[in-house]
């Protein structure tokens, strides 16, 4: 395939490198958008996700030393990338630092990359832009420096990159679904052994991203939720349950549970176990071409997203009560860590403008915010090209 990228890449990329167009590469890392399978990735869980067509590019060529150029925040930083330290808390180049950390960690010796980076993906919206940005770095990384390096090894690299030397409680699902995605196939991931399946989309089965403008910082809720689910865990397993992670505990035995726990922690662990519960039964309803039964689990998501897990947002509510009075909506949900983002919508058949425009406009008066609003295809993972620029 001959790969697309935006004309502001190349400009920004010829000015970084002094024109300089020999040997470039491109690579476009995918977000993605969660259909089941809230907060369950990092309790070594089952989720449902999907890719978007909305991307992180990185286009360069192989240095000595990397520099690297964002497009969005107009930063460019220098770092040698054997010689890696955390920058302040929230700067964009940590992700980076990490990729080539987590190579360093797995005793891959790779080349410095001069590049320009770029997405249109929404930051703090719940699309994972930071998955692609490390995706997209890992592979293109990979490929100037002639390494051959398993798909489910780079997501893992570009996984650690994010939990490991940034910190981010995250799972594994953001990355494998941005590295692993296949076109008009949904990708269900157990995240405690690793395993995959791909999951056909019926035809005439829609999904809808509904911006609720409300941005957040994933890092904090996802560390806070993730250290409640530890201790819940740790309590348990004093209390003598064989447990590997709150996914093994069976939707029989969560009677027991709130004999041990405080009610705060038993809400989380009810979530985390009827969610997975929630992505088999989601599976099966696509696998049977019933979407209205998919559509009813989305809600259902939701609602335990919000009461157990305590994720959403005033706003994300207000988008919802108005999604579901539409008679071609079948089922809506938050997607991605919660507190505001986006709103995943299905929809049986493709929606139509006038339809989203007025859910638009019905949130707008509500709240004073103009939501996007986005029709999704499912482009599949990351790609890596040679380029002639």
């Amino acid at each position: 395939m001959t790969l697309d990228y935006p004309d502001v890449v190349t400009n920004a990329f010829l000015e970084i490198n002094d024109g300089n167009s020999d040997s470039v590469v491109v690579s476009r890392a995918p977000g993605l958008v969660e259909i089941l399978g809230n907060h369950t990735d990092y309790n070594a869980g089952l989720v449902l996700t999907s890719t978007v067509d909305q991307f992180v590019w990185t286009l360069g060529i192989p240095s000595e030393k990397t520099i690297l150029h964002s497009v969005d925040y107009d930063e460019t930083v220098r770092f040698n990338p054997n010689s890696l330290e955390l920058q302040n808390e929230q700067h964009w180049s940590n992700y980076a630092r990490g990729v080539y950390w987590a190579f360093n960690r797995r005793h891959h010796s790779v080349l410095g990359l001069t590049g320009v980076i770029h997405g249109n993906l929404p930051q703090g919206g719940g699309l994972s832009s930071s998955a692609a940005l490390e995706v997209s770095l890992v592979n293109i990384i990979s490929y100037i420096s002639k390494l051959k390096i398993l798909p489910k090894a780079k997501a893992m690299l570009a996984y650690e990159a994010e939990r490991v030397f940034c910190g981010i409680s995250c799972g594994v699902m953001d990355q494998f679904t941005s590295q692993l995605g296949k076109p008009n196939t949904l990708l269900g991931i157990h995240c405690g052994n690793m395993r995959t399946q791909d999951v056909v989309l019926p035809e005439k089965i829609t999904f809808i991203v509904l911006n609720s403008m409300v941005t957040r910082s994933a890092g904090d809720i996802l560390n806070e939720r993730r250290t409640e689910c530890l201790e819940a865990l740790s309590t348990l397993r004093e209390a003598n349950w064989d447990l590997h992670s709150l996914s093994a505990i069976n939707i029989s035995d969560l009677h027991s549970v709130s004999e041990i726990l405080s009610e705060v922690l038993t809400k989380r662990v009810t979530h985390v176990v009827k969610e997975n519960q929630r992505v088999r039964d989601g599976i099966a309803a696509i696998n049977e071409n019933n979407p209205e039964a998919l559509g009813k689990i989305m809600i259902e998501s939701h609602s335990s997203s919000r009461d157990l897990f305590e994720v959403s947002h005033q706003n994300l509510e207000i988008l919802m009560e108005i999604a579901q009075q539409r008679s071609g909506i079948m089922g809506c949900r938050l997607t991605g860590a919660g507190l505001g983002g986006n709103l995943l919508l299905l929809s049986k058949e493709k929606t139509s403008k006038i339809e989203l425009e007025e859910i638009a406009q019905e949130y707008e008066h509500e709240t004073g915010l103009k939501p996007e609003t986005r029709i999704c295809s499912i482009p599949g993972g990351v790609v890596v090209e040679d380029v002639t620029i």
